[in-house]
């Protein structure tokens, strides 16, 4: 079976708490779980930046029922592309509150997420792609 990568980034409408996160994180676990699913989900500032991979077909379907979550606003595409392998293989769904600032690979994280928010490159890569490289390494 292939598998895809696809990358959004969004606004949360207002502030979340860790409690509503754990449980964005535990309902995302389940869910994933049944539909062959993994990824991680950073959250920074108001803004969400999620990974997700497995077949396109569910991300697809998956991703459009995200948009309508209305937790977030202005959610964007960022990157919808096969992959070789999964880089968040140990994972229905991980769940990184950079808030926190315990976050191992924190300023890269920050930046990737930065870089999403107004569409600019880091370096010659696009913030998906630096992402995707910061879990490969």
């Amino acid at each position: 079976m292939s598998i895809n990568q696809l990358i959004y980034i969004s606004q949360a409408v207002r502030k979340m708490s860790s409690a509503e996160l754990g449980a964005i994180q535990n309902k995302a676990k389940s869910n994933n779980e049944l539909v062959d699913v993994t990824g991680s989900l950073f959250y920074n500032g108001g803004w969400f930046l999620q990974v997700l991979e497995g077949p396109i077909a569910t991300l697809n379907t998956l991703f459009h029922k995200i948009e309508k979550d209305p937790r977030h606003k202005n959610s964007r595409l960022l990157y919808n592309e096969p992959a070789k392998f999964r880089t968040f293989t140990r994972w229905s769904m991980n769940m990184t509150n950079l808030e926190d600032r315990q976050a191992d690979k924190y300023d890269e994280l920050v930046e990737v997420i930065e870089a999403a928010k107004t569409d600019r490159k880091i370096g010659s890569a696009s913030p998906a792609v630096t992402l995707l490289k910061i879990f490969k390494n």
